[in-house]
């Protein structure tokens, strides 16, 4: 999505005013900046409300590419002169585009971008330059934001500013307007995040962030960007075939003393790559002899794969990736193990490749044995299955940005069910406890996946991996749901909507706005999700929807009215009237829901249509009616019996007369003989 800016380029504003966010802050969508944008992300003038003096610009985000606003807060607590600051956030009605989007609401640097673009070429700068601008101050700086578990992961020489005209400081840029690694160029990736889509790459971690240190100290020493003029697939090819230091640094002069840290952090070996309390001991003296670049072993002779020769795993890992057809036949018919036995003579590998292919057997299905095979010839590499190429964090954003996107849906998946991951951590050299606690996420994202009731299913896992995810429902499409408590207040807009003729939808809670609920609200939201999805249009599955977000809302927006929602609600209610047996009762009912609308409160509707008292009141006074009826029809029918039968009923009762009257004769005739023969 290319997101737009009203006026400027002589486009018309349109009339469209200040955006005011949280009552301090004025985003003004006519005033674009282009030279402060991060694409996607657009930026505009902004400004304080009570401060006119304090410069300030709005990034305005894409919504279909979630920025990082969960990290907003933490990183507005580090107050670092080289660090550009980030001031708030909000979500606002962006008028150019017709909906709403995230906004972040920065400091703006008074002077220009170091690299106004990648492919810019610039006057070098010189070594004690690079150390006191940019080494010093971005060392300290990713020390405090590691320490409060965050990564930059957004370093690169178009993302630094002058701090001022006189150009003698530099501010480190924002990392929040894209999911990490999304916007980063291949060059700027550790190798192994390079081999994934920019999608894929994860949240990352120190060595990210080194990494890319040591790229943008490459382009400051050389005035310009290292292949910059190629495509990431050229550059992760050069990368796998030169190492990543002879690549970057080919036909550069580097000296003895930059060469020491820049192969340090430009390593492709995990294990032998600098740390930040290495760079920092360098930056503060210690000096090393430079360490040699450590290339993977090469074969003696190379693998022919769809007409190219391969000399490492590595390298083949990727190749065959995107050949994953052409992947199956060297697998099974054994030309790769002769490959790795021979022209390697690298026994891990050739174990590594049996243990994959020896789980399966020779009839196991081929996209899950070609996905083992390509761990276990490239282990640091990402999980590739097909289209899918993430790190093992990076699946978590794969799915959340594609999470309606069948294809990668099913793809994920698969990854999950055919225990990708665990075979991949089972392959690792050494384990991050970072990434064991997020195979124990996917591990509980398979429970969830299985389960096909609302509130779980794909959509929960996707939001269950990733917490600042936004809810993904339809219902929402041109709004945007940051936090559970951005829900209700959605609704009410959409509410509004349907009020002024857009299309009613079929149900409030649908499987997005479910497993959102599910995941963010954890109170008491189980019952109600049963019951809407038991229910259904019945009317406890509508009280349920509507009790659902009365929940939400009685416990986030205690004095917040939403009177559109309210509406809507009395109308999607409406139906459960018909619950009360009594005409009158429904009558009054109807009237005490319609007025209770106007509160704007949905608990006070609730009160109205599921007051438990007036159910049971009403179903006394109708199982009353309903005894009175059958005793009443039993009467009749028995009056309708005798009426019928009334020869039958003559003769009984006659004979029942006679018998009495000759009883009482005789009766009567003893005793007169007993009162003759006593007198």
């Amino acid at each position: 999505m290319a997101l737009k800016v009203s006026g400027g380029d002589g486009e018309e504003a349109g009339g469209h005013g200040p955006i005011l966010i949280k009552d301090r802050y004025e985003v003004h969508p006519d005033q674009p900046l282009p030279d402060f944008d991060d694409p996607p992300a657009v930026a505009v003038r902004a400004s304080h409300r009570r401060d006119s003096n304090r410069q300030l610009y709005a990034l305005v985000c894409d919504p279909k590419l979630p920025p990082r606003l969960d990290i907003v807060s933490t990183v507005h607590r580090i107050d670092h002169r080289a660090l550009q600051r980030v001031v708030d956030w909000g979500v606002v009605h962006w008028p150019a585009e017709d909906r709403r989007c995230p906004v972040i609401l920065m400091e703006r640097p008074a002077g220009r971008r170091v690299f106004a673009a990648l492919t810019d070429v610039n006057a070098a700068v010189t070594e004690e330059t690079v150390m006191r601008i940019f080494l010093t101050p971005v060392v300290e700086i990713l020390k405090d934001l590691h320490a409060l578990g965050v990564h930059h992961r957004n370093i690169r020489p178009n993302n630094l500013f002058f701090a001022d005209s006189d150009e003698r400081e530099i501010y480190i840029g924002e990392c929040f307007s894209a999911q990490p690694g999304t916007n980063q160029p291949a060059v700027f990736e550790t190798i192994e995040c390079a081999l994934a889509a920019p999608a894929g790459r994860g949240e990352g971690g120190v060595e990210n962030d080194l990494y890319a240190v040591g790229v943008t100290t490459i382009a400051l020493l050389a005035g310009k960007t290292p292949l910059a003029d190629l495509s990431d697939e050229e550059v992760v090819r050069r990368r796998l075939a030169m190492g990543s230091y002879a690549a970057l640094t080919q036909n550069l002069r580097i000296s003895l003393t930059m060469m020491e840290p820049l192969r340090g952090l430009l390593n492709d070996d995990p294990t032998e790559r600098w740390t930040l309390e290495e760079l920092s001991l360098w930056l503060n003296g210690r000096r090393l002899s430079p360490k040699q670049q450590v290339m993977p072993n090469k074969a003696s002779r190379g693998f022919t794969f769809a007409g190219r020769d391969y000399f490492t795993t590595r390298e083949l890992a990727h190749a065959m990736h995107k050949n994953w057809d052409a992947s199956l036949a060297p697998i099974r018919d054994g030309t790769l193990d002769t490959w790795l036995r021979r022209g390697l003579s690298e026994d891990e590998r050739v174990e590594a490749v049996n243990e994959a292919k020896a789980a399966l057997g020779d009839g196991g299905d081929a996209d899950r044995l070609i996905a083992r095979v390509l761990i276990a010839l490239d282990p640091e590499g990402p999980i590739r299955l097909r289209d899918l190429s993430a790190t093992i964090e990076g699946l978590a954003s794969i799915l959340g940005l594609h999470m309606h996107d069948s294809a990668a849906r099913n793809l994920f998946a698969s990854a999950l069910s055919m225990g990708l991951g665990q075979f991949w951590l089972e392959q690792q050299r050494r384990v991050d406890p970072n990434q064991l606690r997020f195979l124990t996420r996917l591990d509980k994202c398979r429970m969830v996946m299985n389960q096909p009731g609302l509130g779980f299913g794909i959509e929960r896992a996707a939001y269950e991996i990733n917490q600042n995810l936004p809810c993904r429902s339809e219902l929402f499409e041109r709004d945007y749901i940051a936090t559970v408590e951005h829900l209700i207040p959605a609704y009410e807009r959409l509410a509004a909507l349907i009020a002024a003729g857009a299309e009613k939808p079929r149900r409030l809670i649908d499987r997005d706005v479910a497993a959102y609920i599910a995941v963010h609200f954890k109170r008491a939201s189980g019952g109600e999700l049963r019951d809407v999805e038991r229910e259904g249009d019945e009317p406890a599955g509508r009280i349920a929807q509507i009790r659902l977000l009365a929940n939400i809302q009685d416990y986030l927006h205690k004095k917040g009215e939403t009177p559109h929602l309210s509406a809507l609600a009395a109308e999607i209610l409406e139906p459960a009237i018909e619950r009360f047996h009594s005409r009158d009762r429904r009558r009054k009912v109807r009237d005490k829901l319609r007025k209770a609308a106007r509160s704007g409160r949905l608990s006070d509707l609730l009160d109205v249509i599921d007051d438990q008292s007036e159910v049971q009141a009403d179903q006394r006074s109708f199982d009353g009616a309903v005894r009175e009826y059958a005793l009443s029809v039993e009467e009749t029918i028995v009056a309708k019996r005798d009426i019928k039968n009334r020869a039958l009923l003559a003769a009984e009762i006659g004979g029942q007369l006679s018998s009495t009257f000759s009883a009482l004769g005789a009766t009567m005739a003893a005793l007169i003989t007993f009162v003759v023969w006593w007198f």
